[in-house]
């Protein structure tokens, strides 16, 4: 048997496909609409806030919104934290009622300590 008679063969399922509609195209090329955000470039774009349809208390009586922060235990972690919150601060109009913060155990692909800030305001 020669190399052209194998190549003669029909092999099953080798029919021409139809093109995939442009939605199916999107997700085989791995662009889908995932909910895992990324936290390298696209972080640096700054957060999403949701936008909550209660107005923020500047009354001074109780808070109105929460937003926790946490980071990992190093040096560096804690003063890109920090950077972070003082960001978050100065881009609104904003008056922070209660901060509490804790030590605690982020569970992830190993679990590590974490320092968990929460700002009330």
């Amino acid at each position: 048997m020669s190399q052209d008679d194998e190549a003669a063969l029909p092999v099953e399922g080798d029919e021409e496909l139809e093109p995939l509609p442009v939605e199916a195209e999107a997700k085989a090329a791995g662009q889908t609409s995932s909910k895992i955000h990324a936290f390298g470039a696209a972080a640096a774009a700054g957060p999403q806030q949701r936008k909550f349809t209660r107005a923020l208390n500047l009354t001074g009586a109780g808070a109105t919104r929460v937003r926790v922060f946490h980071s990992k235990i190093t040096v560096a972690a804690i003063e890109h934290m920090i950077d972070q919150i003082n960001e978050w601060l100065d881009g609104g109009e904003l008056e922070v009622k209660y901060v509490n913060q804790v030590v605690g155990v982020v569970e992830g692909k190993k679990p590590e300590p974490n320092l968990i800030i929460t700002v009330w305001y």
